[in-house]
């Protein structure tokens, strides 16, 4: 028997969904797209009418979420709407007995995330957050390297994303250049960078940050210009009451520079900006006592690279021979079309994209079906948002923050503006 699911937001990211179920349903058969909400009609057409050429089976459509509640056949929903959405459909589909698999960030702020996490606990509903990062083969292989001492004990790691947006709102969508809305690359982009942090080097302690918006004045350009990688797949969504060529205020932050103390002792520095003019540095390592980890570029398919003080280089699958004993899951192997040990491959990232997206629907429904926990649920998702906001909070007090308190709501005062805006 499927488990019947509505994709709740058909913009970009929505088809992205649809394409990941579209790719899942190549290999299992466990999961149905039975309907597809969105505010508007033609954009929830085009994403249903992919899924039935693709399928053979169309999903019911709908513009108004509760209607969708009331009328469809479900046992869960993925909601794949703006941020500020998340923990309203999130909680109202729990109430309605449904498990929830939301888009990253998890919530619009850590307070709204907390009252998803009680949902869950109340109505004893999964609530999986889609955080793709961590699921790409590469990752789960750094993660065993550093694990099993490949470089050693751990020292610090530098995680540095410097680059230029020339001046346009980051994936032409107005909303992520807003503040109430949870925007800002440090933010909506940082939350990947968070959580890969957190799954590589384990619970973060402290945070200290100085953060700025460097530039206020944005403009709407079109996708195929700011993030040609993703326009294709864009191209159908609509974002009411802007166009192409609107000059659009920055209230969400753009820049930020901090330090962390991982509770294990280890340092990092997590930086992040679009706003670097003629420079473009990308940096992601974890060095230690016996050497470097050069961390792959996520949905690349490249491998990690080790490099030692005398100057010798290990990548591919000679990794692998550091890791005897490192496997794909079931479920990864499946869609890696029954790979079990790699040390890169080679795909397009639109596959890539398609295949981890599959294994998070199935990870919610087995989650689900077992009465386990999802791979990354409200403790994983609220850890990641937790540092990323922490960034911000840092940012605005001027003094190191606790992620942990910025999670429990202890640290909030960047926060409060944006719950009290968006009425959370």
């Amino acid at each position: 028997m499927s488990f019947r699911i509505a994709l709740v937001g058909a913009g970009g990211m929505g088809r992205r969904h649809a394409h990941g179920y579209i790719e899942l349903r190549k290999y299992f058969d466990t999961v149905e797209m039975a309907a597809i909400c969105d505010l508007h009609e033609d954009v929830a057409t085009t994403v249903a009418n992919e899924i039935s050429d693709a399928t053979g089976s169309r999903p019911d459509i709908y513009t108004d979420f509760s209607h969708m509640l009331e009328k469809a056949d479900l046992d869960g929903v993925a909601i794949v709407t703006s941020t500020p959405m998340h923990h309203r459909f999130a909680i109202q589909a729990m109430e309605a007995g449904l498990h929830v698999i939301t888009e990253k960030p998890m919530g619009l702020t850590l307070k709204a995330c907390r009252m998803m996490r009680e949902a869950s606990q109340k109505y004893g509903k999964v609530m999986a957050v889609a955080e793709n990062y961590r699921r790409d083969p590469m990752n789960r292989l750094t993660r065993e390297l550093i694990k099993t001492g490949a470089i050693g004990n751990p020292y610090f790691t530098v995680d540095m994303h410097v680059g230029s947006s020339d001046g346009a709102v980051m994936h032409s969508t107005v909303w992520r250049a807003k503040k109430e809305q949870a925007g800002g690359m440090v933010l909506d982009a940082g939350v990947h960078n968070a959580d890969m942090l957190l799954y590589l080097m384990g619970t973060v302690n402290s945070v200290f940050a100085e953060t700025s918006i460097f530039e206020p004045n944005r403009s709407l350009r079109p996708m195929s210009e700011v993030a040609p990688t993703l326009a294709a797949m864009y191209d159908h969504r609509r974002e009411d009451g802007y166009s192409i060529g609107d000059e659009i205020e920055q209230t969400a932050i753009d820049t930020a520079f901090g330090v962390i103390r991982f509770e294990s002792g280890a340092i990092g520095q997590l930086s992040m900006t679009d706003t670097s003019h003629g420079q473009n540095v990308g940096v992601s390592t974890v060095s230690g006592s016996a050497g470097t980890l050069y961390r792959p570029r996520s949905r690349s398919g490249e491998s990690p690279i080790i490099r030692r003080n005398d100057g010798s280089e290990i990548t591919g699958d000679k990794l692998l021979d550091l890791v005897p004993e490192f496997e794909l899951d079931d479920v990864t192997s499946k869609l890696w079309d029954g790979a079990r040990r790699l040390g890169s491959y080679d795909m397009h990232f639109r596959t890539i994209d398609s295949k981890i997206i599959a294994f998070e629907y199935l990870d919610m429904v087995n989650a689900a079906e077992s009465g386990g926990q999802p791979e990354v649920g409200p403790k994983e998702g609220m850890d990641a948002l937790a540092l990323a906001y922490a960034l911000m909070e840092s940012g605005l007090s001027g003094v190191p923050v606790s992620v942990e308190e910025v999670a429990e709501g202890r640290a909030s005062a960047f926060q409060n503006d944006i719950d009290s805006e968006m009425n959370t």
